[in-house]
């Protein structure tokens, strides 16, 4: 299923973070999930100086699909715009773009919804509204109450059986655009496109234990926090600190995160956006786990995390023992992040 949050920081700037924890077949645990991507090129994001991200939560096929074609789209616009030169063939803004991925999210949805019924009864979903479809040329009518009956409940996503990794989908496209930060998400089943208001987003596993989390922090800052924006280390260990009391309260979530930084008042696409992955994003995990478990201090897990994010060319090595040095009791530390309970 996977978890996607994201966090506006200020009018310009925020972060999005995701697991890659994913259950086959609702059964099997796998650390596979990819579901968080640049959608544009460093070559588009720089002509036209806005940054988007998909996150997706659910089938990690269908997330796949969906991120893959919306690329194919954004490529396609964008050759045409090098060959016109006109502004209105490219990309204005991150609304836009956005609106592409939920068109192609759409699609996707449609297709496996065809699939699904072309498997069950050898017709499609355009095929049940006109009332028949042709096999080896020759028209066969769906009159069987049951059939309809049972296709409409697919199409409808009614609480027909096998239909889970086609409607527990969910997207969500953040960025940075002339406007400034902002937020878009959509779900399966749903037609709608939505804009997210609040400084805050959570989809898929565990995302109302993070709305409750977040709700409780952004009650705690002051006016002019709220209005005017956190800081960026803050905002990150937070987003991180959320992740991690998820992980422990919900089902489908773990494994290693993914972590996007972007700042809208960067002049290129390398000064806008910073990504972290693998084993970098893991010692941050486990630093804000740390803190808020109390075996390091504030000021260490801050300056541990600015290091992280914000110095060029971190050293994984130097970070983990400068953690272990601000740590009063180094064998329960190491102890707890194995995985023992101390």
């Amino acid at each position: 299923m996977g978890l996607v949050n994201s966090l506006k920081f200020n009018s310009y700037s925020g972060a999005i973070i995701t697991d890659e924890e994913y259950y086959i077949l609702g059964r099997r645990r796998a650390q596979i999930a990819d579901c968080l991507q640049s959608l544009l090129t460093e070559e588009m994001s720089n002509e036209f100086g806005i940054e988007a991200i998909y996150g997706g939560t659910g089938a990690i096929a269908f997330t796949n699909e969906v991120i893959i074609k919306t690329k194919n789209e954004l490529s396609k616009k964008f050759a045409l715009y090098k060959r016109t030169n006109d502004a209105k063939d490219g990309f204005n803004s991150v609304e836009e773009i956005g609106r592409i991925a939920f068109e192609v999210f759409q699609e996707v949805t449609r297709d496996k919804v065809d699939k699904k019924l072309y498997g069950l009864f050898g017709f499609t979903a355009k095929d049940l509204i006109r009332g028949h479809y042709m096999q080896d040329e020759k028209k066969i009518e769906i009159k069987e109450e049951k059939v309809i009956s049972k296709a409409l409940k697919i199409i409808t996503n009614d609480g027909a059986p096998g239909c889970k990794d086609i409607f527990d989908n969910s997207g969500m496209v953040i960025g940075t655009d002339s406007s400034g930060f902002c937020s878009y998400d959509f779900y399966g089943g749903s037609t709608q496109f939505y804009l997210s208001t609040g400084l805050y987003n959570a989809l898929g596993a565990g995302s109302t234990s993070t709305s409750l989390y977040f709700t409780n922090l952004i009650n705690s800052l002051v006016l002019n926090q709220r209005r005017d924006g956190i800081d960026k280390v803050f905002g990150i260990v937070e987003l991180i600190r959320v992740t991690n009391t998820t992980l422990e309260r919900s089902n489908e979530v773990g494994g290693y995160y993914n972590i996007i930084y972007i700042n809208g008042k960067g002049k290129t696409h390398k000064e806008r956006f910073l990504e972290i992955t693998g084993d970098l994003s893991q010692l941050a995990k486990e630093i804000v786990s740390a803190y808020d478990k109390g075996f390091i201090k504030k000021e260490t897990c801050f300056h541990l995390i600015e290091k992280i994010f914000f110095t060029k060319n971190p050293r994984l090595d130097d970070l983990e023992k400068e953690m272990f040095a601000g740590c009063k009791n180094k064998e329960e530390l190491n102890l707890y992040l194995r995985g023992y309970k101390v």
